[in-house]
């Protein structure tokens, strides 16, 4: 468990405070944004791989988070990934929902300051279709026939053959590699016209006015409190919990807002928020780190329509979607150190000692350093002061896997059968301006509270953090072994960012999958893109 000061690195920083719509922009300091996806066809619950560079003037930027984001055609976001920026680099993916309606969406990559800076550099968007079985888009008797937007590539690139059957091998002779910056070869989208990325200044018409941070330790966590009169004095937590827990607190501005620093803590699944003395939280938002923006009036995301003889296609497509390579995640092991502020007098294991019915019979028989005492017909924990060699006349901080718990008498009731240690700090404890009687903090075996419930008012936010650093893709996108007896389904066949630490080579040999269609070759050389299709029956 860990507690981390709300460091109020908000006021050290120097703040970006953006103008309304295109008015004030800084191009001599904005963070350029350029991402690549190796197909633009999905099914829910798909991975949409992406590969990112942010620059600022031509030097990678210090920020340490990269967000993706779907919006629908009613410009709201329907999907948000929080990606890790390394030397301005990213290589992860965006989850698209199980539940997303068959449609085409807007998928737009930004960092929390780049949109304010320059909204034409700093967010960067493409059209993405998505299928989902359960909601088909409309169907139609004849739908529109899109160009395969073929590009004159002779002179970059030579095919072997531009018609192939299933399982044969594609050949890709690049005629200049030293030119070549990435090669991609994916299944072509029939079902949209424009696959390019789109500019902002096509798309916009306002972008709402903030006041927003850089990112240049980890995530920033950003709340609201909605209320016309705002206590500035109420305190409140926020405690985030996957692998690991941390604790943070802090108080509302004058205008309601609440800005804490998650800092060295990167992954986590889910969010508890709650306020002092378990008071309501009805006035309690999370914001949203995505910039608020509004479309033009004329501008409309494609509407997705098949036809009857889409459906034998469309069923391949599926299994293809759900076919990925091996790859790993894994936390960083540079992770910045969180700063704890608690240091344990004294830890138990409880598993050494014998198993009791509920936490006052525990603290009762074993623990010397706790006493427990009835009050008005309730119980209450009393920490010995160490210091002073006597007991404090206060709950000390109640945690149970880093989560603030109030209720003491709930507390001393339940059966700590799933928990796994208790650590206890015997002194004062300082946690901002908080002076708090001592420490007790209970860890479960699985940091999932144990079966302690949430206290009444507290809120569950399905809210995550950053996403787990992908170690290696080198594999992402490669075939079933000759001694695997499955179907080769693969919708994207080469992407060249996932060979790590390799040269293109000028000669690409790939065997074609088991799905028939069309698949798009593309090749961006002297930072233009050049195209073509192969078809495979």
């Amino acid at each position: 468990m860990r507690i981390q000061k709300n460091i109020l690195l908000l006021l050290l920083l120097i703040t970006v405070v953006s103008g309304r719509g295109f008015s004030q922009i800084n191009l001599e300091e904005s963070e350029e944004i350029n991402f690549s996806i190796p197909k633009s066809i999905f099914f829910g619950g798909e991975k949409i791989w992406i590969k990112a560079t942010v620059v600022q003037n031509e030097i990678p930027v210090q920020s340490k988070v990269l967000y993706a984001e779907l919006l629908n055609r009613d410009n709201e976001s329907v999907a948000l990934a929080k990606m890790p920026l390394q030397v301005g680099e990213a290589f992860n993916y965006l989850l698209i929902p199980d539940n997303l309606p068959s449609d085409n969406y807007l998928l737009r990559v930004f960092t929390r300051i780049s949109p304010y800076q320059n909204l034409e550099t700093g967010l960067v968007q493409q059209f993405v279709t998505v299928f989902n079985r359960q909601v088909p888009p409309e169907v139609v008797p004849e739908r529109q026939v899109i160009d395969k937007g073929e590009t004159p590539s002779s002179s970059v690139f030579t095919l072997s053959s531009r018609q192939l059957a299933k399982g044969e091998n594609l050949t890709i002779d690049l005629s200049d590699q030293g030119s070549v910056e990435e090669v991609k070869v994916g299944f072509w989208n029939p079902f949209l016209e424009d696959q390019d990325i789109i500019h902002s200044s096509e798309i916009y018409e306002s972008l709402e006015s903030r006041d927003v941070v850089p990112e240049l330790f980890g995530h920033i966590i950003e709340a609201e409190i909605e209320n016309s009169e705002i206590d500035t004095t109420q305190l409140y937590y926020l405690s985030v919990h996957g692998e690991k827990s941390a604790l943070f607190t802090d108080r509302p501005d004058a205008n309601g807002r609440i800005f804490i620093d998650a800092g060295g803590i990167r992954n986590w699944n889910y969010m508890v928020a709650q306020s002092d003395g378990n008071k309501s939280l009805l006035d309690f938002y999370i914001v949203s780190p995505a910039p608020v923006t509004q479309f033009q009036s004329d501008f409309i995301i494609p509407e997705l329509k098949i036809s009857p003889e889409d459906q034998p296609f469309l069923q391949e497509l599926l299994k293809g979607g759900q076919v990925e390579g091996y790859f790993v995640q894994s936390f960083e092991a540079n992770n910045l150190p969180v700063v704890t502020g608690f240091v344990e007098d004294i830890a138990y294991q409880l598993d050494d000692y014998t198993r009791f019915e509920n936490v006052e019979t525990v603290i009762k028989e074993y623990v010397p350093e706790v006493s427990v005492k009835t009050i008005q017909k309730k119980k209450e924990f009393r920490v010995i002061n160490s210091l002073r060699t006597y007991a404090f006349d206060e709950n000390p901080l109640m945690l149970v896997d880093a989560m603030p718990v109030f209720d003491s008498d709930q507390l001393a009731k339940f059966d700590p059968k799933e928990f796994k240690s208790l650590e206890i700090l015997t002194r004062q404890f300082y946690l901002n301006e908080e002076e708090l009687s001592g420490v007790i903090s209970f860890s479960s075996y699985n940091n999932d509270f144990g079966g302690y419930p949430i206290p009444s008012n507290g809120i569950y936010l399905d809210y995550q953090g950053i996403l787990p650093t992908i170690e290696s893709s080198e594999e992402l996108f490669d075939g079933p072994k000759s001694t695997d007896k499955i179907m080769d389904w693969r919708t994207v066949l080469y992407w060249s960012v996932t060979q790590k630490d390799q040269e293109i080579p000028s000669k690409i040999s790939l065997k074609i999958p088991d799905l028939a269609g069309f698949y798009q070759v593309s090749i961006k050389s002297n930072g233009q893109i050049y195209q073509s299709i192969v078809e495979v029956n």
